[in-house]
């Protein structure tokens, strides 16, 4: 077991009256839930591992059952628990697709080789996702799109972008 974890969810609740439990998926692939026999639950210092007997889905959630929670006051405590995997277990992406683990603290640098900052942040919106890079005076936000993102090199953590004229003032 390493140390580097993946977080897919959170525990929000218990889900009837079974040991369910309510999770918000934080992936962008919930069906990557159906795979797993078993995860990481961590809140605070606290980490450990549970076995899945099964999993559903209900409206947007998750609904996990594990082994050995059987009631309400169990699943109950699992509240606000994260749902970690391994790293080892995420799914390798597409190309030019990128977890955003991956891409926190990546550094910034305008086509020119000027640097803009640090990578802090991806907000996700409903059309391209937006890069909030942390530069020495201001944050600036740049949408992901392939037409200002040129490069992304995960192995030195280093971002070009060339940005359309005027976003950079906004």
């Amino acid at each position: 077991m390493s140390d580097n974890y993946l977080e897919i969810g959170i525990i929000t609740r218990f889900q009837g009256n079974k040991g369910e439990v309510r999770v918000k998926a934080t992936t962008d692939i919930p069906e990557r839930f159906l795979d797993l026999d078993f995860v990481y639950l961590k809140r605070g210092d606290e980490l450990k591992e549970l076995e899945i007997d099964y999993i559903r889905f209900h409206k947007q959630f998750v609904i996990i059952k594990f082994f050995d929670v059987d009631s309400i006051d169990e699943a109950e405590k699992l509240k606000n628990y994260q749902v970690l995997i391994d790293e080892s277990e995420k799914y390798l992406l597409p190309e030019d697709n990128y977890y955003v683990t991956d891409l926190i603290d990546c550094e910034v640098y305008l086509k020119s080789g000027k640097y803009l900052g640090n990578l802090i942040d991806v907000v996700d919106t409903l059309g391209a996702d937006i890069f909030l890079v942390k530069g020495q005076e201001k944050e600036y936000m740049l949408p992901a799109s392939r037409e200002m993102i040129l490069e992304i090199d995960l192995e030195n953590k280093k971002i070009i972008v060339d940005p359309i004229p005027g976003i950079l003032d906004l």
